[in-house]
């Protein structure tokens, strides 16, 4: 790589670092811009299903670019949901509790959980920031690839157990921290095992590990009795492993029927567990 796009990349890594968290100084003019989008539209003169639309539509749909690539910090978002919320309320920017007929949590829920479909802004932003994951996961020759992904802890963690990795040439899946050898992670499967391993062997991915056995070598801490074991309950399970050269690592996003990530699907899928309500599909139709 020439020097000057060597400069290039560590200048880029290092504003995508101070980007991370908005200054309040960079939050007002994003805040603004949403409240000027108000004055023009005759409020008055719509009904709370008009104004639900435009606030998904519009009041929504202009942080979208700004959400997959920033953090908003919660002062942002709560600034901006007050806007939304007294617009879709009262037709102003801004309203007080009593004015609001439903509780904004679940005004942000989608229609099949109780919800307006108003999207709720952190879980959109993370929806968002799961894109960049699964790209730097299928596309490794992206001159991009191999940059840091700035994404908070709640998403990692939310992407690692959403990936399902089919083995081929190993080496486009971590050996320990994919859900590779039978839908599991073996760090989780393995707590003990993989505290004795060396950190920088945690990085390994399953080409590497299994190229002669590295794993086994990369063992340094306490050979305790639980370390022992499921030292041999994993020497067992990969006994039947056997690596296809010429076959990519395939990566399976278990939240849509066709394996593929799709901003919906990791959006909905962060209201795993909300019970459903079973009549919106009449509710909404009246």
């Amino acid at each position: 790589m020439e020097p000057s796009s060597s400069f290039f990349i560590q200048n880029m890594i290092s504003e995508t670092n101070k980007s991370k968290l908005l200054q309040i100084a960079n939050r007002l003019p994003i805040i603004e811009k949403i409240a000027d989008r108000l004055p023009g539209w005759k409020a008055d003169l719509l009904t709370k299903a008009g104004r639900n639309v435009l606030v998904q539509s519009v009041l929504t749909s202009m942080l979208i670019y700004l959400l997959l690539a920033l953090d908003l910090p919660a002062k942002a978002l709560e600034a901006i949901d007050k806007i939304r919320r007294g617009f879709l309320w009262k037709g102003r920017k801004d309203v007080r509790g009593g004015h609001c007929l439903i509780a904004w949590p679940k005004v942000t829920r989608p229609p099949n959980l109780g919800g307006l479909g108003i999207s709720h802004l952190q879980f959109l932003g993370w929806a968002l920031r799961l894109r960049c994951l699964w790209l730097q996961k299928i596309e490794l020759d992206k001159p991009w690839a191999f940059l840091p992904v700035q994404a908070p802890p709640q998403v990692k963690a939310f992407f690692a157990i959403s990936i399902i990795s089919e083995v081929g040439n190993g080496k486009n899946t971590s050996f320990w921290t994919d859900r590779w050898l039978f839908g599991q992670r073996l760090d989780q499967a393995f707590p003990h095992l993989f505290e004795a391993v060396a950190a920088r062997a945690k990085k390994r991915t399953v080409h590497d590990a299994l190229h002669n056995r590295r794993w086994v070598s990369d063992i340094r801490g306490a050979l305790t009795v639980n370390v022992l074991i499921e030292y041999i309950h994993l020497w067992k399970s990969l006994s039947g492993v056997v690596l296809q050269p010429d076959v990519d690592d395939t990566h399976i996003w278990q939240f849509s029927a066709s394996g593929q990530y799709s901003t919906k699907s990791a959006y909905e899928a962060l209201f795993t567990g909300a019970i459903h309500f079973k009549p919106w599909e009449r509710i909404r139709k009246s």
